[in-house]
């Protein structure tokens, strides 16, 4: 019993420190997860800013790249315009080399009438051929601006377009940039989704350990009580063992001791069976005082006088003189010389009522043991055997 306990104690205090270390384990995960929903968060929160703010240069890079499309196209068409103003003026400047080709023919063909109209024509023709001369520098130096202006404008627009590529290329950047942020945000959505399973996963397990954990206190609590029950019905059994094993110390004596008396009074009737057998018969009626007691003592609980109720064929009958309980037999006065075997059965009667049958199983002179094979009620001292 005291193992059993100590069993069951080692038991409930291994099964607390156990789940004493899973509430403590899960109280750590818990912590650690909230702390790292709390970077998350942050690192979300970051990052978002920087999402926005991304976003915000994108639409300006976009506006800046739409402006300047705007002032390619200006610059385009203003070049388209040039082109066309250079091809007029080039076709003017043909037209007048072609003018002055034909006026130097037609004078190298015209003769000369007279001096004074001679002398008349060269200064009109000097005065034309400057005209045309200074026409021609107009034109070449309009040209010349033209070209220039063709020329800034193919720069500009050569630097336009470096400039253009270079913001498509920083726009690229920027929605790649774009794209990781977002992927990292629902990545970081995803984790912190998981995370929050597994803070309610890791809730519902602590309610489960702590119920488990008041349960087991429950349980703790009731076998211990019943522990302690055990423990005062071990000292009431104990001390009811002890009651116990006195009295059977003490019936042990009562058993020896009547065992002893038994041996004595047996002893005593075998002496008086013998002074009657020697007795003459005449001698029994002048010692009529002495022979009364007798049949009382010896006759009739051995039954073994001549005209006794074996010989007249009446069953034998004795009494209980010892019980044996905890062996579940008895011994009744009845032997051997009463004509008595091993096998024999017999009734127990108290007061004219049949309460057992005993067989006998180990017989002497004149006692014999027996076995109680059927009982209704208890068996005690001096009751009738037949």
């Amino acid at each position: 019993m005291e193992q059993k306990a100590k069993f069951i104690i080692v038991g409930l205090i291994g099964v607390a420190v156990i789940c004493l270390f899973l509430f403590i384990q899960a109280l750590g995960s818990k912590q650690q997860l909230t702390r790292e929903r709390d970077d998350l968060k942050a690192e979300n929160t970051s990052l978002t800013a920087k999402t926005d703010k991304l976003t915000n240069s994108l639409r300006e890079y976009e506006l800046k790249i739409g402006s300047l499309n705007s002032e390619l196209d200006r610059v385009s068409s203003e070049k388209a315009d040039l082109d066309k103003k250079f091809e007029l003026a080039n076709k003017a400047r043909e037209e007048l080399i072609e003018k002055l080709k034909e006026k130097r023919q037609e004078q190298a063909s015209q003769p000369v009438l007279n001096e004074s109209k001679q002398e008349f024509t060269p200064q009109t023709n000097d005065a034309y051929w400057a005209s045309v001369l200074k026409a021609k520098t107009d034109l070449e130096f309009q040209l010349g601006n033209v070209r220039s202006e063709l020329k800034n404008i193919q720069l500009n627009n050569e630097q336009l377009q470096r400039e253009k590529s270079t913001l498509e290329l920083d726009l690229n950047n920027l929605r790649h940039e774009k794209d990781d942020l977002e992927r990292q945000l629902d990545y970081n959505k995803k984790l912190m989704d998981s995370i929050a399973q597994e803070l309610v996963r890791e809730k519902n397990d602590k309610t489960q350990i702590q119920g488990s954990y008041k349960l087991i206190r429950n349980e703790n609590s009731v076998l211990s009580r019943q522990l302690a029950s055990l423990n005062s019905r071990k000292v009431n059994l104990e001390r009811k063992i002890q009651e116990l094993q006195e009295n059977k110390d003490t019936l042990s004596r009562r058993v020896s001791e009547m065992e002893t008396m038994l041996t004595e009074r047996l002893t005593q009737i075998d002496v008086m069976k013998g002074r009657i057998e020697g007795v003459k018969p005449g001698l029994l009626n002048e010692e009529k005082n002495e022979s009364v007691e007798l049949p009382a003592i010896v006759v009739k609980p051995q039954g073994m006088i001549p005209g006794s109720q074996e010989e007249s064929g009446a069953p034998l009958m004795g009494k209980v003189i010892a019980v044996n309980k905890e062996n579940n037999f008895v011994i009744i006065d009845l032997g051997e010389e009463a004509g008595v075997k091993v096998g024999d059965a017999f009734r127990v009667y108290h007061l004219d009522k049949s309460i057992a049958n005993i067989e006998a199983i180990q017989v002497r002179r004149n006692i014999t043991a027996c076995d109680i094979r059927k009982q209704g009620s208890q068996i005690k001292i001096g009751d009738i055997v037949r």
